[in-house]
């Protein structure tokens, strides 16, 4: 309903729509992209998904859906430049055996997680333009995620230990993007 209140009032021309690709989500073996488009004359909505739908390996498991949506507020170019502004994530997981980068979960090495996870916060970055189509971007956010899950004795196999929750507080957005502009 969103999107379509936000496609209605657009004023989008072609050399400003934007898709882009995460490369810290490439470097953890997930495929990512991202469309960015204009939805006034200083903001822009990005929609940014990844997906990881196999196995790390024959010793662990981690498996992962995300979709992440940002309204950015630029101060002075449009994708060009400092922004900031809230924004809303939500997916699905299946990490074990494994320790992540940042952990979140404590003891999530002899054990598999699975479940869903919803929140949001507030981002800063800064895109600077390569070339005519090419920038490159960097973002950090802070923000709540609820996290819902289920916890298993060990990745394939187990009776099921635990059945929780865990609201998280912190850096919740990451990125180091590459981008393309139309």
């Amino acid at each position: 309903m969103v999107l379509l209140l936000v496609a209605g009032s657009l004023s989008v021309r072609a050399q400003h729509i934007a898709i882009n690709n995460n490369l810290l989500f490439d470097v953890a073996g997930a495929l990512s992209a991202g469309v960015e488009i204009p939805v006034q004359k200083s903001s822009t909505l990005e929609v940014y998904g990844s997906i990881r739908p196999w196995k790390r390996g024959e010793e662990s498991v981690h498996k992962h859906w995300t979709v992440q949506a940002q309204y950015r507020l630029w101060p002075c170019q449009v994708m060009n430049g400092f922004f900031w502004g809230p924004y809303v994530h939500g997916g699905q997981f299946n990490f074990g055996n494994e320790e992540l980068l940042f952990v979140l979960l404590k003891g999530l090495k002899p054990n598999r997680y699975e479940g869903w996870l919803l929140g949001g916060g507030i981002g800063i970055g800064y895109e600077y333009a390569l070339a005519k189509h090419w920038n490159v971007g960097a973002e950090i956010g802070a923000g709540y995620t609820y996290i819902k899950y289920k916890k298993y004795a060990c990745e394939k196999c187990g009776v099921q230990k635990d059945d929780d929750n865990y609201n998280y507080i912190g850096i919740s957005r990451l990125g180091l993007s590459v981008i393309y502009v139309f």
